[in-house]
């Protein structure tokens, strides 16, 4: 059993105004993120195939040198389609037989003849034909037989009559095929664990967030949950065990290979969780031989945090039970079990042969990016279209920056380093180029581009939009060996809400103190209507989020009383990973220019909600303690978003009518409700209860709606107007 030491606070913050106190606190996360839907479940095997009914995967072999450095995920994902390009049919047969597979075959074991009666009366038998017959199991060849047909004819010339007689069989075959689909590999680096043992362990994350201080941009991180985001075992928040796996693809190396060596750099910790002593990251080998994975390298939890990555790990692959075709190696770990806890970080992984370990542990003759462009709008990550399309000079940062690295010993001038970004149909936006002087060996730079484009981004007569964006240049430093790395991808998104984190929460936020209050500040240049919060509610070991009430607010000034104070509170409900929990308001709430949306907390009992260390906006985010405010002292981002839904821009604050054209009747109601709208006809009905799960209602032809099966209590009526406008009106429904 392990010890509780990662279950303490990480950073607290103290307040204690007239007698009361709280605190606000970073705390590890118990749930992770979503790594791969597709789990793989097998049988020990040294096969290259790896079969998930109806699908058959294929693995090749991979040539020397194999490298990786996590800029892009390069996991195998067992979620093929039977049309894709790369997918074929395939039939697994019992048996054929003289290369037909007919679905029963009778045969003798011994020779049979068949008869021909001349017109002399003369009897002449002939040797009937070798059947070949041979026996597969899962489409494999396991046995071969012979055999001659049972079917023996006999022919009169004199009378040209035909006669067959059967006998009986020897041996009876029947094939019962399995319909398989053959899907040959694609240019992945690692495949999932096969073994019987392994089979439902998961793969590591690859991620940019969850490491400090990365080698290039994109590590592999290893903890205590599976591919889901779930704990492995949360029986007990002490079980420790064999954790993630992360196995490459068969290798090709042979006996005549030298110097074949496997080197790497590791991390404990970083954003995460910092491993404790009985904690390890372990490195195997498969050994040919006796089909055996061997130890070969062990790191455990150090007993200080290091901000940076280890030295380059060496490691020699020598001997004839390894330097044979189908070499594979694999990391794993061993952690608790219970939670995203006690995080390591793998980076730039090559093996090869013929490597100088001297030479190459001081030059690695690489250039590559480590950060990428975050967003292309100040101060958010992502806003809704239509605030962005009304008012762009608000949003369009003035310049974007990357942070790149030449990780050898020759200077570097980087030849057409740009940024380009495409509409969702790939056609050409906008680009910025810059001809940056050389980066030094051995150094880490970051390089600003100004844009000069204004809108960056046009108008595509949609609600919501993504633009892709590639980032990309020419290194002509000597040796810049690995390409891969010289292009990095992105995003920019537009919804319908706004978000500072960059969507992934590497802690938990959550104050402390029953009555304390949270507000997180926004400012919008377009005046709309407020329709909902969303919360990223993470799933902890010691909360309990459906005993838990908070009680929704929005500010327009937190020195001013709210402008809103929802009817009712509501429960905090779990989200996944890193996915959003929405919770309507009770009416839409017109907001302009700067304004807050938050909480009050009714227990001291914590309610957590998803942190973001890589993005900086503590000067957003406050707190409330009687009757005195407080800025939050964590660096961070929250991941809590207001989300404006479909709401129709506004352009004076008088116009924010929350319903002025819907009627409902009665309003409480036992049995029935009447939906009158005065100016348009009813396109949809939407009906939601406090904590935002949708019910399943439908609308009759006289526009009633049916509650008689409802539980009492609050719900809130969402209508969709046949031009497009939203309403929503809380009922009560009491029986």
């Amino acid at each position: 059993m392990k010890k509780l030491a990662h279950l303490v606070l990480v950073v607290i913050a103290f307040c204690a105004p007239s007698g009361l106190y709280a605190q606000e606190g970073l705390y590890d996360l118990t749930q992770g993120l979503v790594k791969n839907n597709s789990l793989v479940q097998g049988e020990k095997t040294g096969r290259i195939n790896v079969t998930k009914h109806p699908f058959i995967y294929v693995l090749d072999t991979l040539a020397l040198p194999f490298f990786d450095d996590f800029s892009q995920d390069k996991i195998k994902r067992y979620n093929a389609n039977e049309s894709d390009d790369n997918v074929s049919l395939k039939i697994n047969y019992d048996f054929s037989v003289n290369n037909q597979t007919p679905m029963r075959l009778e045969y003798m074991i011994d020779t049979t003849f068949s008869i021909l009666r001349t017109t002399t009366g003369a009897v002449i038998e002939s040797e009937n034909p070798v059947l070949y017959i041979t026996l597969y199991q899962e489409g494999k060849i396991v046995g071969r037989d012979t055999g001659w047909t049972n079917l023996i004819t006999e022919f009169d010339q004199s009378s040209g009559i035909v006669t067959f007689d059967t006998l009986l069989a020897d041996r009876v075959l029947t094939n019962d095929p399995d319909t398989f689909y053959r899907v040959a590999d694609d240019f992945t680096l690692w495949s999932p664990a096969i073994d019987t043992f392994d089979s439902v362990r998961s793969t590591p994350i690859i991620n940019n967030t969850y490491a400090k201080n990365p080698v290039t941009q994109g590590v592999a991180t290893f903890d205590g949950t599976d591919d889901l985001g779930n704990p492995y075992d949360n029986s007990s928040e002490t079980t420790y065990g064999l954790c993630d796996i992360l196995e490459s693809k068969p290798l090709a190396l042979d006996s005549n290979m030298e110097n074949v060596f496997l080197s790497f750099f590791y991390q404990a910790g970083g954003n995460g969780n910092l491993p404790e002593e009985e904690d390890s990251l372990v490195l195997e080998f498969f050994d040919l031989s006796d089909s055996t994975w061997r130890f070969a390298w062990k790191a455990i939890g150090p007993e200080v945090e290091d901000t940076l990555f280890s030295d380059q790990v060496f490691l020699k692959i020598d001997g004839r039970k390894y330097l044979q075709p189908g070499f594979r190696f694999r990391f794993k770990n061993y952690a608790t079990q219970s939670g995203n806890l006690d995080h390591w970080h793998i980076d730039y992984v090559r093996l090869g042969r013929n490597r100088d370990t001297l030479y190459d542990d001081s030059t690695i003759n690489d250039v590559a990016f480590v950060k990428g462009i975050q967003s292309f709008i100040r101060p958010y990550t992502s806003a809704p279209y239509t605030h962005y399309l009304a008012y762009p000079s608000f949003f369009d940062a003035p310049s974007v920056s990357m942070v790149y690295t030449n990780l050898g010993a020759d200077s570097s001038q980087l030849t057409n380093f740009r940024y380009e970004i495409y509409d969702p149909q790939e056609n050409f936006v906008s680009s910025g180029i810059t001809n940056d002087p050389n980066i030094t060996p051995f150094t880490v730079r970051k390089t600003d581009f100004p844009i000069q484009d204004a809108p960056i981004f046009p108008d595509l007569g949609s609600e919501t939009a993504t633009f892709p964006f590639i980032s990309r240049y020419t290194s002509t430093a000597f040796g810049n060996t690995y390409k891969i790395n010289d292009t990095i991808e992105g995003a920019q998104i537009f919804d319908r809400y706004y978000s500072y984190d960059d969507g992934s929460a590497e802690k938990a936020y959550a104050l402390t103190g029953a009555g304390v209050k949270l507000a997180y500040e926004f400012n919008s240049p377009i005046g709309d209507s407020l329709k909902a919060m969303l919360f990223n509610f993470l799933r902890m070991l010691h909360n309990d989020n459906e005993d838990l009430t908070i009680e929704l607010i929005v500010w327009d000034n937190l020195q001013s009383e709210p402008i809103y104070v929802a009817e009712l509170l509501v429960e905090p409900n779990y989200t996944d990973a890193n996915e959003f929990f929405r919770i309507p308001l009770d009416n839409p709430v017109f907001v302009e220019g700067k304004f807050y949306i938050g909480y009050r907390q009714n227990e001291a009992t914590k309610v957590y909600i998803g942190y973001d260390v890589n993005t900086n906006n503590s000067d957003k985010l406050n707190y409330q303690i009687g009757e005195t405010w407080y800025a939050s002292s964590i660096e961070g981002s929250l991941l809590l978003r207001p989300d404006f839904g479909n709401g129709e821009i506004l352009g004076v604050k008088e116009n924010a009518s929350s319903n002025g054209t819907l009627l409902v009747f009665p309003n409480p109601a036992s049995e029935e409700i009447n939906l009158r709208l005065s100016l348009s006809s009813i396109e949809s009905v939407q009906l939601f209860d406090i904590s935002g799960r949708q019910t399943n209602i439908s609308l009759g032809t006289d526009q009633k709606l049916n509650v008689s099966s409802l539980a009492n209590g609050a719900y809130f009526v969402r209508v969709t107007t046949s031009d497009k406008k939203i309403y929503t009106q809380k009922i009560i429904v009491s029986h």
